[in-house]
């Protein structure tokens, strides 16, 4: 956190429209103005300034550091990578450092500027971007994108000359667009009067937005032409610098006045929170700290928090993240990176900030903003709906309806199985009363009421007087990874002698294979595993006691694939999973004919048998299990299928509900009252359409360039264009997790992570505190001042603690994750 603000330390990046624009000579100004600063009514005590120049080429012959120290001496300067050729550093090396190693040297220089501090010290830094602002650093990365972990307050240089105007706006709105905070617009005076249109243009744009938020811009005077005489060059800049002071100390005030206004805002937000929103799922009478999230890249959340230490002095590295307001009665805060590790509602696919989903957004709604959808096409809608039907939909769906979250594609499934199920039932002759659905307990599927009323009664839906049970729930055989070993655990209801079955598998691809041999216990005598056939008995004899005995209806088989998110985290036997959807098929009592198909023309493929096989993957889909559905993983297609979630990447709502021309045909006829009667105003918003299929894209080809090969190797499992399944959590890591005592068992599938915790006492199930104690835990570094250290931000979900990496997230990353959950949960023996 070195180099976020505090009370005492200002840190601003200067960005420039173009090269030669007057970056280094405007960047001198303002150093040499923060150096003269007093500090409070001491005349004689001043600001310490700092200078850094991350990134130098054409070196030594130019060197802004250099430049920066011979006119403000007073200012301590630093340059960390310098190249001889006056070129664009991507081309300046044929040796590129890394950019994770640029970027630590940066934030480390920062830090030294930081340290430097006394207790009554006051600094003020500026970072020198090179180039312009979408100028490439080494690697062949834009800086635009190469700063924005940082996402340091930013000084706009713009372009006075004629035709400045475009590149300065075009910089402005590029900046805008990642993010970044722009308290400054600086450029020259002359002739073409550029600074008076951007004021304008700008001040238009900025117009709905706080007045604290727009840009200053100052139109500075110019400097004087260069002179051959290198001495007397350097005699007139001198002067220049001199008489330019106060233009350059209103700017440094006004950054300042900026500065404070920023931490005043961020601090109120806790407050204001707590007295006038209300959290989802949260019981508000226990929340003890509000968790103010300034902004978030990739895998990090930038977050903002009171602090409960009483440390007011700047000087160590604890307090550099520190930050006292005297004028709120000396409360403090402290900034704090955190691994987002519930995947922020386990939406991040792509990372916080995605660049790539920004401006598919920003084309998008530049191009549309949002348009009427039913009777009508437009490309992001259709171009979605194809990458759709190539993915997750492949070989089983041929239509896609558009909702805006995963509750409602839930519904609309609901609404496309029952009336399917009912017409077979009419068309068949059979008189039906109401009609439910079976489903797995301990299964979620959003908090609209039909789809609660498909759940089986639990905590979410106890406090719902609407609700009402609407179904039968298998209580399912489950899978744990418990003493390095794969472990399920069969239901004592399902077993002949009444006690829960253990079955033990050697590695995860084999909890998979569509005819698994437990390597615990005997095959049976036709060398099938035994589970295939308790399985089959037990649900064949549960379907007919339902239909025959008790003379219920049924309309759809509705489940979560493989793992129940909001359940805690339940990894249902795949076994289990194909042969109900097998045997709900082949069930007789619900019509095994094949479904009348309206169309001649709809594939036989296409037709559906016994129920309408009904998916929920608004949590599993799109890659989130490593494979792009939960489906492909049990080698089973649905009937109908809902997404939502990693469909976008994280960055914006949208669901869709998948299903074959057998379900969509049910709803075909001459009469408006035949067709499926749902929607809503923002349906297939072309925005979210469009993100979407840059989502879907990007998770392709991380899969076909081979992006989980190492963790695909660590699991075991085959490479890409084969089957097989893995974790992007490190093997060893997982193995040493499931040894503990502490620990019932943990769930590794992609980028999923969840670990059960025993239950000792207390509340058990989602109302246990256990994983509460863990998270809050998790989120408090051990040692404030390490960089190399994260805090995790986690949601507790009842007994389960849980970690939900992004498609994008790297192994060092994770590995640092890892290390101090290991502390954490050592912590707990």
């Amino acid at each position: 956190m070195a180099h976020l603000p505090t009370r005492s330390f200002q840190a601003y990046q200067v960005f420039a429209a173009n090269t030669n624009v007057g970056k280094t000579i405007l960047s001198t100004g303002l150093v040499r103005a923060a150096a003269a600063l007093s500090i409070g009514a001491d005349k004689q005590k001043k600001t310490k300034a700092f200078y850094l120049k991350p990134v130098q080429t054409g070196y030594p012959v130019d060197c802004d550091a250099r430049h920066v120290k011979a006119y403000a001496p007073l200012v301590e300067t630093s340059r960390l990578y310098a190249y001889p050729d006056p070129v664009s550093p991507h081309i300046a090396t044929t040796e590129p450092p890394p950019d994770s190693e640029v970027l630590q040297a940066t934030i480390n220089a920062l830090r030294t500027f930081k340290q430097t501090l006394g207790p009554s010290d006051k600094g003020w830094a500026l970072l020198e971007t090179a180039g312009g602002v979408n100028s490439p650093i080494m690697s062949g990365e834009l800086q635009s994108r190469f700063y924005r972990p940082l996402r340091l307050p930013t000084v706009l240089v713009g372009d006075s000359h004629l035709g400045g105007i475009s590149t300065t706006l075009t910089s402005y709105e590029s900046l805008h667009q990642y993010g970044y905070d722009i308290p400054a617009l600086l450029l020259f005076e002359n002739t073409c009067r550029n600074d008076q249109f951007l004021y304008r243009h700008i001040l238009k744009l900025t117009a709905t937005e706080a007045k604290e938020n727009r840009p200053i811009i100052y139109a500075m005077p110019p400097p004087p032409q260069k002179l051959a005489d290198p001495k007397e060059d350097a005699e007139q800049l001198q002067e220049y610098y001199e008489q330019t002071e106060d233009h350059f100390r209103q700017v440094v005030e006004a950054l300042g006045q900026y500065h404070h206004q920023r931490l005043d805002r961020l601090e109120s937000l806790a407050d204001k929170a707590r007295t006038s929103i209300w959290w989802p799922f949260t019981q508000h009478q226990t929340v003890k700290e509000v968790t103010v999230i300034d902004s978030a890249y990739g895998d990090i959340m930038t977050t903002y928090l009171e602090s409960k230490k009483d440390t007011q002095s700047i000087g160590t590295s604890t307090q550099n993240v520190t930050v006292a307001n005297e004028s709120d009665g000396g409360r403090q805060w402290k900034w704090k990176e955190m691994f987002d590790g519930c995947a922020s509602w386990w939406t991040q696919g792509l990372g916080h900030g995605s660049p790539e989903l920004t401006q598919s957004a920003a084309y998008a709604a530049g191009r549309y903003g949002h348009v009427m959808f039913p009777e009508c096409a437009h490309e992001p809608a259709v171009k979605l709906t194809e990458t759709l039907l190539e993915t997750v939909g492949d070989g089983w769906a041929s239509r896609v309806f558009f909702s805006d979250n995963g509750s409602t594609a839930v519904e609309v499934a609901l609404k496309m199985a029952l009336k399917a199920s009912q017409d077979r039932y009419i068309d068949l002759g059979q008189a039906t009363g109401q009609v439910e659905v079976i489903g797995i307990d301990g299964g979620y599927h959003g908090d609209t009421i039909g789809a609660m009323n498909a759940c089986s009664p639990n905590l979410y839906n106890a406090q719902v007087t609407w609700y009402k049970s609407h179904g039968h729930w298998f209580n399912p055989p489950t899978v744990l990874f418990k003493d390095s070993h794969f472990q399920v655990t069969v239901p004592a209801e399902m077993t002949k002698d009444g006690a829960p079955l253990k079955v033990s598998i050697d590695n995860l691809s084999s909890v998979f294979s569509k005819s698994p041999l437990s390597s615990s216990m005997p095959s049976c005598s036709n060398g099938q595993d035994p589970r295939l056939k308790i399985y089959r008995t037990h649900i064949r004899e549960t379907l007919t006691r339902l239909t025959q005995k008790e003379k219920r209806s049924f309309g759809a088989l509705l489940m979560e694939p493989v793992l129940m998110g909001a359940g805690g985290m339940v990894w249902v036997d795949p076994l289990f999973q194909r042969c109900l959807v097998e045997e709900v098929r082949a069930f007789k009592g619900f019509g095994t004919e094949i479904s009348p198909v309206k169309n001649p023309h709809v594939p036989a493929k296409n037709n559906w048998k016994g129920l309408p096989v009904v998916f929920d993957e608004v949590f599993t889909g799109c890659w989130r299990l490593g494979r792009k559905s939960a489906a492909d993983m049990l080698q089973v297609d649905p009937d109908i299928a809902a997404y939502a979630k990693l469909l976008t990447g994280g960055l914006i709502s949208l669901a869709t509900t998948l299903t074959s021309d057998a379900i969509f045909n049910n709803f075909l006829s001459e009469t408006k009252t035949d067709a499926l009667l749902h929607g809503h105003s923002y349906t297939a918003h072309p925005i979210g359409c469009a993100v979407a299929n840059t989502s879907l894209q990007a998770y392709r080809l991380m899969e076909s360039h081979g992006d989980a090969d190492q963790a695909r190797q660590d699991w075991g499992a085959a490479p890409y264009g084969e089957q097989g399944i893995w974790c992007s959590w490190n093997q060893k890591v997982v193995n040493k997790i499931s040894k503990m005592k502490h620990v019932a068992g943990v769930v590794p599938l992609g980028s999923v992570l969840a670990i059960q915790m025993q239950e000792l006492d207390g509340p058990s199930g989602y109302a246990s505190l256990v994983s509460q104690k863990v998270q809050s835990k998790l989120r408090e570094k051990e040692h404030e001042d390490s960089e190399i250290e994260v805090a995790i931000f986690g949601r507790p979900l009842g007994n389960v603690v849980y970690m939900i990496a992004s498609q994008v997230s790297t192994r060092e990353q994770l590995a640092k994750v890892e290390n101090i959950l290991l502390r954490v949960l050592e912590s707990q023996i």
